[in-house]
């Protein structure tokens, strides 16, 4: 009596250790983008007030204060390189103006990618909340559709 007991025993804990038994899951794995493909995926900045507006205020004699704020009320963005801007400096264009610009796309820049990072980070917690109930339910499921055993089955 005790031996097939001992026989029903066995493969019943072995369904149970392959029901435990699992496969991890494989974690995402990151992309790396180049600066180039940065700089692709980028949106282009929007001037309304193009450059060559900007030099011809300069020449009209219109203060620094005033150009950064008609960039400021027109929305213009720049992306300007360090040769474009070693041009606009000899062309008159006060450094204030230059500073303006460049730390105005670089705060639009680092504010769409904190934006950006928000939002995967908000799937990512949707994500792991939905797993996290799955995997709740599952455990909730009995682990044998049908127990007790039938009468049958046990002598």
């Amino acid at each position: 009596m005790s031996s097939l007991r001992q026989l029903w025993l066995a493969p019943a804990l072995i369904l149970i250790l392959q029901g435990c038994a699992s496969t991890p899951a494989v974690p995402p794995r990151i992309e790396r983008m180049t600066a180039a493909e940065l700089e692709a995926r980028l949106p282009q900045p929007v001037a309304v007030l193009p450059l060559e507006q900007i030099v011809e205020l300069v020449r009209q004699g219109v203060a620094a204060e005033e150009i950064i704020g008609r960039i400021r009320a027109s929305a213009s963005r720049y992306r300007l390189s360090a040769t474009r801007i070693v041009e606009l400096a000899a062309q008159g264009v006060p450094p204030e103006v230059l500073d303006h610009m460049v730390s105005a796309e670089r705060t639009h820049i680092f504010d769409d990618m904190a934006a950006d990072a928000a939002r995967r980070e908000q799937a990512c917690l949707q994500r792991i909340e939905q797993e996290a109930n799955l995997y709740r339910l599952q455990a909730m499921q009995p682990m044998w559709p049908c127990w007790p055993p039938p009468m049958n089955w046990v002598r």
